[in-house]
């Protein structure tokens, strides 16, 4: 669906969410022209359980860096042609590379050093007469600080599908659809709104109780979620109410999704207490292809009007 929101229900969250969260092998990128000290690196970190590419050279690792899942950059200070800040600042200026962790090893011990590869934007420093105690406790820092990242990104995920998603039904809510039939209207390709409703929902709900009711309401949203094609964005609009916009469409295409989706809705059946019944809904459809160019507010005013007409023709 459009601006990235994925329709899930709470228990494939869940899973998706614990699978994210599962312990992941940290991969680090190590690079350095001695390739004695290289292969230290290389034994180290791999005998303490990360995965580990190396490189002779900044513009070898700028090019693993592109086609690689690299997690943290272990870059040496001092090399020919390109030397690690250098490198870094390259990094930085890449927007897919640019929150890379990066931590620069020197030889000199000098603080005039270390404070220039901070303010260079490197995230650490790790002199390289460090041991391999000190080494690997710079690294399982960062390791912790990567997987807290990892889990705050993860749950403001949670939290955006949570706010434009409509807890019942597992679509998208009023919000959501106001945010992309706003992108869509900007956009500028043609734009086509079908609003509609359950008839007699009201009785339904009062004979039948607020269960039977919700399930209606997540059976009609699978319905109009089944019939939706790629780009497009189903919604829950209110109550038993649903809107559904389809991008770069007329009204005339509107309309036969429109008769389909009525179809499928009329042939559901629920049984409840013995008795088996089914429900049928009312469609009001507008589009930019109207000849008027306006707001989404005034496009569903005229879907509103258009329902209200065929409610009052006895059509629904």
């Amino acid at each position: 669906m459009p601006e990235g929101l994925p329709l899930i229900d709470s228990d494939e969250r869940n899973r998706r969410k614990s699978d994210a969260l599962e312990e992941r092998k940290v991969t680090i990128l190590a690079v350095d022209d001695d390739g004695s000290y290289l292969r230290y690196l290389e034994l180290i970190l791999t005998r303490a359980g990360y995965g580990v590419v190396t490189a002779p050279s900044a513009a070898v690792a700028l090019e693993i860096l592109r086609l690689e899942k690299i997690d943290l950059l272990l870059v040496d200070l001092q090399m020919p042609e390109m030397n690690g800040i250098e490198m870094v600042q390259q990094v930085r200026e890449d927007k897919a590379l640019r929150n890379l962790y990066t931590i620069m090893l020197t030889a000199s011990g000098h603080l005039q050093t270390k404070l220039r590869a901070l303010d260079s934007g490197l995230d650490d420093y790790l002199p390289k007469q460090s041991s391999e105690t000190e080494i690997l406790a710079t690294l399982r820092s960062a390791a912790r600080r990567l997987d807290l990242e990892r889990r705050l990104q993860l749950e403001n995920e949670e939290l955006q599908t949570l706010a434009l998603t409509d807890e019942l039904t597992g679509i998208a809510n009023r919000r959501s659809l106001f945010r992309a039939a706003e992108t869509m209207l900007a956009s500028g390709l043609p734009l086509a709104v079908i609003l509609f409703d359950l008839n007699e929902f009201k009785q339904v709900n009062d004979q039948y109780g607020h269960v039977a009711g919700d399930q209606i309401l997540k059976d009609v949203g699978e319905v109009c979620r089944n019939n939706t094609r790629l780009g497009d964005l189903v919604g829950r609009y209110g109550g038993d109410e649903f809107l559904m916009l389809i991008r770069d469409a007329t009204a005339n295409e509107a309309r036969l999704i429109a008769n389909r989706l009525e179809g499928e809705i009329c042939q559901l059946r629920w049984t409840i207490h013995g008795t088996t019944f089914g429900i049928s809904a009312c469609f009001g459809i507008a589009g930019t292809d109207d000849g008027v160019h306006d707001t989404f507010e005034d496009i569903l005013n005229r879907c509103d009007e258009a329902m209200y007409r065929f409610k009052q023709a006895g059509r629904c």
